[in-house]
């Protein structure tokens, strides 16, 4: 009886952990936040901006190499459009429509956005995905491509969803980008 009760507990304890865990990252603080990677430094500004009718938080990426003092922005990627030097969540109400956490893996660091439509309003379900960019060292060879950037590697759907981006994000923490 003991041992069925203390191997409940356990099992209950081991199912809550993760989602526990995921829901610390999301979303992220304001301040410096750092990666070490192979060849250096990756860091990440988030800021802040609230007034009565808005908030939204604001990203910016730099890298520096191992034994260079110079900071190189690293600019998001998306497909079929240009760089993008600053990434900013989007609020309305009190939904979180899109935001986005970093994800630190073996094989790379992911910057992790989730949006969610707002067409038929803030307080209608939407549809919603998750967009994994891998941040690239590239080798040189294209002198138009930046030298560090942020590539869309992976989308997940999610269908329609009613709340804010939050739980996206929390789930996405403990998953992996499907290649």
């Amino acid at each position: 009886m003991i041992k069925r009760l203390f191997l409940g507990a356990l099992l209950a304890l081991s199912m809550t952990m993760p989602a526990y865990a995921a829901k610390n990252v999301v979303p992220m603080s304001q301040g410096l936040h750092e990666w070490q990677t192979s060849s250096g430094k990756l860091i990440l500004v988030v800021g802040s901006y609230q007034d009565v009718t808005s908030f939204h938080r604001s990203y910016s990426f730099y890298f520096k190499t191992n034994g260079d003092q110079d900071w190189n922005q690293v600019p998001l990627m998306p497909k079929n459009s240009g760089m993008e030097f600053t990434w900013e969540s989007a609020s309305g109400g009190d939904v979180l429509l899109a935001d986005g956490i970093v994800v630190s893996r073996q094989e790379g660091t992911y910057f992790v956005v989730a949006s969610r439509n707002s067409d038929k309003g803030y307080s209608a379900a939407g549809a919603a995905n998750a967009t994994w960019y891998q941040f690239v060292e590239t080798d040189g060879s294209d002198p138009g491509q930046p030298a560090y950037s942020l590539q869309p590697v992976f989308t997940r759907p999610y269908g329609k969803v009613k709340n804010g981006v939050e739980e996206i994000l929390a789930k996405e923490a403990l998953l992996k980008p499907a290649r």
